[in-house]
């Protein structure tokens, strides 16, 4: 679990930042801007189709994301973001076989509280942040309304318009207010209004001789950061999000109501070639609605046996047209699907214990289903302009029929045992079911039979204790998880849509792994933190993928390729040292590093990041009355240069996705 020191110790600004300090994690962007594509334990997506279920779900104040669309959260005013790794279908339900993340954002106190961070960097990088916190009416009635501006000039040089791109400018708000008219009962409203715009994804084309954009005289840049796009895109993200919670206290257990709204809008248009040549541009449009509530009731009785139970609905609904323009006007079309989804769920789980053993199960029963309309590219209107660089408009008509529907029942049972043989060490054993959606494949084609549920059994053992009179932290896990039905998003290339996707069953999948987590108090005033994971992940089958280009399935050839974005080894340490004054003033110190192995980019396994480390470091000063902060930082300190996503477009050549160079940056904090 990360909480608001640690993130704001490596000056997060979403997500991302915290999933390179957490083994076996990795939290990535994709080929649309603010579209998340998260892997825990080698488990995940990669791609940018709305219809893929998250394999990895992120769960913001009791309330599922039903959308991988705006799902790069903000690390903002939030009190803690816990990674729960491997399938967490009994409590969490569906849309979890790599894991959850969970997250909380801060409730206002009993007394008035100012928080303020104001940050200046390198490439533009202007933050600002303000938090106000408060009695209303006393114990009662309390609020804290929070808001955020976050602005870059973006990282990269655009050679074709001579000016920066990736700029980005953020918005965020969100107000809180609790309501506790009894010791026995709060009630909390939760709202909450997002806003990004700015340039589209900085996608980089790769040269390939003898495909077309090269033969059209592409120069490909020699400085990594700098790019060249003729037809530079624009990105808009707006997210509206609401949540209710209720918790009556009983002697001998706490009823919890949670109930959830969420809406989606994002608009995106990309020169999706990555180069001067206008081989491959996209457009797309999104928007999804939904809501949820769960109701679930915990018992905390004084005897050996303790239980939650509960019932959960879902509902979601969104809409996405794609248009594209390849090969400088040549071929225009656009498509679009509908899709809407509904859940039900009951659940339950138990802890009894004997002694220093507590065995635990649980089971979840959902009952799921999904509706989906799609027309295959050219079968949408075009906007009147016929400029596919503009955004498409949901309000032209468009027939999406005809459509298909599928029904899906699911029991997902869990059983732990864990033994406590004193309050600083524990060694556990569990073993779980879940599953991930089954559905439509909605990418640019017409509607097709659905693709089945995903399901794996998990198994781990690990131990957690403190030790050397709690000097030391160490967690160790080791981990087995056998995936059926294994959904694969896979990337085609057709000479008259260029590069689609579609996703399906295609696969059984062995991954297995290790994972160790270290926090030692070496000294007084230092801290070192270490951590490793090890993902060795193996198709067992997997059909339906040409491996060889000639139109015919390899599933001898497929079996053997390796996992898209998975590296086989990640680690992180740290060192925090402070430097106290008798002022009672102190300063702190920190270097870290992040490293991970290679990994293939691709489903083919064309396209190899070799290992790489990046290097960050921070010094802090804080005043005697803790009111202050003032701290200079560094992310990427030795600028290596690294990609985080690849693709072939066929004859348009390959486009590889980088990470971003050296940041360099100062923030003041006060806080009262």
């Amino acid at each position: 679990m990360f909480n608001e020191a640690q993130y704001k110790a490596v000056f997060a600004q979403d997500l991302r930042d915290l999933g390179r300090l957490a083994p076996n994690v990795k939290f990535e962007g994709s080929t649309i801007v603010g579209l998340q594509n998260f892997t825990i334990r080698g488990m995940g997506i990669t791609g940018s189709t709305p219809s893929d279920s998250p394999a990895v779900g992120i769960f913001q104040n009791g309330v599922f994301w039903g959308s991988n669309y705006g799902a790069l959260l903000e690390t903002f005013d939030i009190e803690s973001v816990e990674i729960l790794r491997g399938p967490q279908g009994t409590l969490f339900g569906r849309n979890v076989t790599g894991g959850a993340v969970v997250v909380r954002t801060k409730r206002p106190g009993q007394e008035f509280g100012l928080d303020a961070d104001a940050t200046i960097g390198t490439y533009g990088q202007k933050d600002l942040s303000l938090a106000v916190e408060g009695p209303i009416a006393g114990p009662t009635l309390r609020a804290r309304v929070v808001g955020l501006y976050r602005s870059t000039d973006g990282y990269y040089h655009n050679l074709e318009t001579g000016k920066r791109y990736g700029a980005a400018d953020t918005r965020l708000l969100r107000g809180t207010l609790v309501f506790q008219p009894t010791g026995n009962l709060d009630v909390t409203l939760i709202g909450d209004y997002y806003k990004s715009t700015g340039d589209s994804t900085p996608v980089v084309g790769i040269e390939v001789p003898g495909t077309l954009p090269y033969k059209a005289g592409f120069r490909q840049p020699a400085n990594y950061w700098d790019i060249r796009l003729d037809r530079p895109g624009r990105s808009d993200i707006e997210v509206h999000s609401a949540t209710l919670e209720a918790n009556l206290n009983a002697a001998h257990g706490v009823i919890t109501s949670v109930s959830g709204y969420r809406y989606v809008f994002n608009k995106n248009n990309t020169d999706f070639d990555g180069t001067n040549f206008s081989g491959f541009n996209q457009s797309i449009l999104f928007h999804s609605k939904q809501y949820s509530s769960e109701l679930r009731y915990a018992s905390k009785f004084n005897g050996p046996l303790n239980f939650t139970v509960g019932g959960y609905l879902f509902d979601l609904d969104h809409q996405f047209r794609e248009g594209r323009n390849l090969n400088a006007n040549s071929t225009i079309f656009a498509s679009g699907n509908h899709l809407h989804e509904s859940s039900e769920a009951l659940f339950g789980e138990f802890d009894l214990k004997f002694g220093t053993v507590t065995f635990t199960g649980g089971a979840r029963y959902t009952a799921e289903k999904i509706k989906a309309e799609s027309r295959p590219f050219g079968a949408c209107p075009l906007p009147a302009t016929t400029d596919i660089n503009r955004y498409l408009d949901l309000t032209l008509p468009c027939d999406l029929g005809p459509s298909g529907q599928a029904t899906y029942h699911d029991v997902s049972p869990k059983i732990g045992v864990n033994w406590k043989p004193d309050a600083n060490n524990m060694v556990y054993a569990n073993a779980t079911r879940g599953f991930r959606s089954g559905g439509f494949s909605l990418r640019g084609s017409a509607i097709t039979p659905p693709f089945n549920p995903e399901k794996v059994t998990a198994y781990e053992v690990g131990y957690k204790g403190d030790l050397l009179e709690k000097r030391l932290r160490l967690n160790v896990a080791v981990y087995l998880n056998k995936y059926d039905n294994l959904q694969r998003t896979i990337v085609f290339v057709s000479p008259t849509l260029g590069t689609f996707q579609k996703t399906g069953n295609a696969a059984s999948a062995t991954i297995k792994g290790a994972e160790f987590d270290i926090t030692l108090q070496a000294a007084k005033n230092l801290v070192l933190t270490a951590n490793y994971g090890y993902t060795d992940a193996k198709f067992n089958s997997f059909v339906g993928l040409d491996v060889t280009g000639d139109g015919v399935p390899d599933p001898d050839l497929a079996k053997q390729l390796k996992f898209v974005r998975v590296p086989k080894s990640t680690a992180s340490a740290s060192a925090n040292y402070t430097v106290p004054f008798n002022s009672g003033a102190h300063l702190d110190f920190r270097v870290a590093a992040t490293y991970q192995s290679g990994q293939f980019l691709d489903d083919l396994n064309k396209f190899h990041e070799g290992a790489y480390t990046l290097l960050d470091g921070s010094v802090s000063y804080t005043t005697a009355d803790k009111k202050w902060r003032a701290s200079l930082f560094v992310k990427n300190l030795t600028e290596k240069k690294y990609y985080y996503y690849s693709a072939s477009l066929g004859a348009l050549g390959l486009i590889q996705l980088p990470g971003a160079p050296r940041q360099i940056g100062a923030q003041l904090s006060f806080h009262y």
